[in-house]
């Protein structure tokens, strides 16, 4: 068994979901069970507070679509939070579709990961990072 560090990041704000230890069965993994993994234990960890919980997961998600939706209205927002606990196997789909989608990348030994079934060898000490890509304005 082996634990790994994942590490969620948003350009331009310190908040987002909780750094997590994920236990895997081996060094060898892929990207797409490192990511179902990762969203599980940071629902466990940040689920106590629904809404927290929703925003940092729809501050890592939210889709491309959404954010060109939203920022032709004139402002961005993040939806309501729901009072129920977010579904587990919806917000790892929803994960799995923003990584396919490059609204987040991975970082996996200083190396970015591009592909869900990508062979990934995690090794003690090092972190894994979720990295949230944000345009620039005017850019």
């Amino acid at each position: 068994m082996v634990d790994v560090e994942v590490r969620s990041r948003v350009t331009g704000t310190s908040e987002g979901l909780p750094p997590v230890l994920v236990r895997l069965a081996g060094e060898q993994t892929t990207a797409r069970e490192l990511i179902h993994r990762a969203v599980e234990e940071q629902i466990r960890l940040a689920g106590a507070d629904t809404s927290r919980c929703r925003r940092a997961l729809d501050r890592q998600f939210l889709s491309d679509d959404d954010l060109r939706a939203q920022a032709a209205t004139g402002v961005i927002r993040m939806p309501r939070a729901p009072s129920s606990p977010p579904d587990v196997e919806a917000e790892v789909a929803r994960a799995h579709r923003a990584f396919r989608r490059g609204t987040f990348v991975l970082f996996n030994g200083g190396r970015q990961v591009t592909g869900l079934d990508e062979p990934i060898t995690v090794r003690l000490g090092e972190p894994v990072v979720f990295l949230r890509l944000v345009a620039l304005v005017g850019g």
